[in-house]
């Protein structure tokens, strides 16, 4: 959610069949390298298979993603943060980034130039950014 901006549900519900890894990433928009490890995973990896799913590869539920997010957080020493406020540091680091105020809005899918604002309010600590790339196993 923090590299992606995703809603819980949306991340829920994706699919392989969504993710495309680009050779060439200057044209994207997101680079997630933990989704690459996790497409080289043995089990559920085909077009119709959850991303993010149990052991018996059937969608996790919010509740279970949420305790896995609080554990991963614990484990790497990051100071607690809701699951839901990952997406509104995606927002930030879009605005730190100078993207505009409507490229963000439609990012979001929002509909309201005040929604988006609402999420536009955290501040980013470099080091905070660089603990998250460390646990995801991504260079800084």
């Amino acid at each position: 959610m923090f590299y992606s901006g995703l809603r819980l549900g949306e991340l829920l519900a994706l699919r392989w069949r969504h993710v495309r890894f680009l050779p060439d990433l200057s044209g994207a928009i997101v680079t997630v390298e933990a989704l690459a490890r996790l497409g080289q995973r043995d089990e559920f990896t085909s077009t119709d298979d959850y991303v993010f799913c149990n052991r018996f590869g059937r969608r996790l539920d919010g509740s279970a993603l949420r305790r896995r997010y609080k554990r991963a957080a614990e484990a790497a020493g990051l100071r607690p943060i809701r699951l839901h406020g990952l997406r509104h540091a995606a927002g930030s680091v879009l605005a730190r980034n100078n993207v505009d105020l409507i490229t963000i809005r439609d990012f979001y899918g929002h509909a309201s130039l005040s929604t988006t604002n609402r999420y536009l309010h955290s501040k980013l600590d470099a080091t905070a950014v660089a603990a998250m790339n460390a646990a995801h196993g991504i260079e800084s």
